[in-house]
């Protein structure tokens, strides 16, 4: 499993977009969770709490004084009880998850998670939906020739209500997945029966000061993820999109809260039946040469 967007440092950040109070009095820190499961994956979960909102300027370095080790953490998928266990692993950001060798997701069932830590207590519930396989992944040129797209192409099944998300995970050294831009897809948008076609932005870091260029150059790496989700998890995918978008404009800012999953905490448990397409943007500059 790849790892996604440090939700910590986005709350953070959307907390002060919002917050119209003074900073006299810091806020009392909360459980953040987010946690995902994939169809023939294993379960991942990290745990931070919240940096408080003051006038006391934080660093970045600071998240990892705010992981929360130590928790009790299981997955309940209906036939069994799974415990799962805590570890550093410095490709994800906070370098420390919760997983298990155990259990794997399995699409059509239902995964509980439950979370104890010091004196709070998290539940929620996500469902695995089947997969939906990508009929092709295509590197394209962009009209600025030293940089380039990614179209991917898939058919939605218009006997279902399907919801979908592209993530992207550039590099060989990360287990991080990033929110593709903008594709957080319902599929009341597509006519019946067609060939969607969707262009996958690269993953956007709110907290990088470097401007956003949603394309990819030559020398990129990288694996694209399209994922089917219950309309939970498009719920809080949605509104994160929405929040992380207005939320570069201080004339714009967000103030709707994200439609967070987890009862007792802040954040998300979300089940995907993901498919995964590996692109080497070089290769296949090289391919359209030929």
């Amino acid at each position: 499993m790849k790892r996604f967007l440090p939700f910590l440092v986005f709350l953070l950040l959307h907390m002060l977009m919002a917050c119209t109070t003074d900073y006299e009095v810091e806020n009392q820190p909360s459980l953040v969770v987010e946690g995902w499961v994939d169809d023939g994956e294993f379960p991942v979960v990290i745990l931070t709490t919240t940096l408080p909102v003051s006038e006391k300027r934080h660093d970045v370095s600071e998240i990892k004084e705010h992981i929360a080790r130590w928790a009790t953490v299981t997955v309940d998928d209906g036939e069994r009880r799974v415990v799962l266990t805590g570890k550093v692993d410095k490709k994800y950001l906070p370098p420390y998850i919760y997983t298990t060798s155990e259990m794997r997701g399995r699409a059509g069932r239902t995964y509980r998670l439950t979370v104890e830590y010091k004196d709070f207590h998290a539940e929620a519930e996500t469902y695995v939906p089947q997969p939906v396989a990508l009929d092709s992944v295509r590197v394209l040129p962009c009209d600025d020739d030293t940089l380039y797209q990614i179209k991917a192409w898939f058919r939605d099944n218009p006997a279902e209500k399907n919801y979908y998300k592209f993530f992207t995970c550039v590099g060989t050294g990360s287990r991080m997945w990033l929110s593709s831009y903008m594709q957080t897809l319902d599929d009341a948008m597509f006519s019946p029966g067609e060939e969607v076609c969707h262009t996958v932005f690269k993953g956007r870091i709110v907290m990088h000061r470097d401007r956003y260029v949603p394309y990819y150059t030559s020398r990129d790496t990288l694996l694209v993820k399209f994922a089917q989700m219950d309309s939970v998890s498009f719920a809080f995918w949605n509104q994160m999109e929405h929040n992380m978008t207005l939320g570069n404009s201080p004339l714009t800012a967000s103030r709707r809260n994200p439609s967070f999953n987890v009862r007792g905490a802040l954040g998300y448990w979300c089940g995907y039946g993901a498919t995964v397409w590996p692109v080497t943007i070089g290769d296949s500059i090289r391919h359209m040469q030929k």
